[in-house]
């Protein structure tokens, strides 16, 4: 039995609007997969800038004259600064009082990636 002029298999077309919707769906993918990587780049970045700027404000918070690190250094491709003034108490009736701040920066596009800030007593 002949098949019918209709049966015969795929046209050409048929085959090629197949092929550009798989590739269509692979492009997606692969976006996906491409958004979800700078994700983590970008999170681990944070925490990394999050993790220096921790010990950076806790060796700037000691207590007493002067700070015991520099007001600005590199660590890596990460670059932080420290910065001090008065602290204002509403009160005015307590222990004087130092607010220090530091900020992370990415050193090569300027980009802040973490900042935090504490109190320190002011001798």
């Amino acid at each position: 039995m002949k098949p019918d002029p209709g049966e015969r298999g795929f046209l050409m077309v048929e085959a090629l609007v197949a092929l550009a919707i798989a590739a269509l769906m692979a492009a997606l993918v692969f976006d996906s997969v491409w958004q979800m990587g700078r994700t983590a780049t970008v999170a681990a970045e944070q925490r990394q800038a999050l993790l220096l700027a921790r010990s950076v404000l806790a060796a700037a918070s000691v207590p007493g004259p002067g700070s015991p690190i520099a007001p600005r250094g590199t660590d890596g491709h990460l670059a932080w600064a420290v910065s001090s003034e008065p602290y204002r108490d509403a009160a005015g009736d307590g222990i004087a009082l130092q607010q220090v701040s530091v900020a992370v920066r990415d050193a090569a596009t300027g980009r802040v990636l973490a900042r935090l800030t504490s109190l320190k007593a002011r001798q």
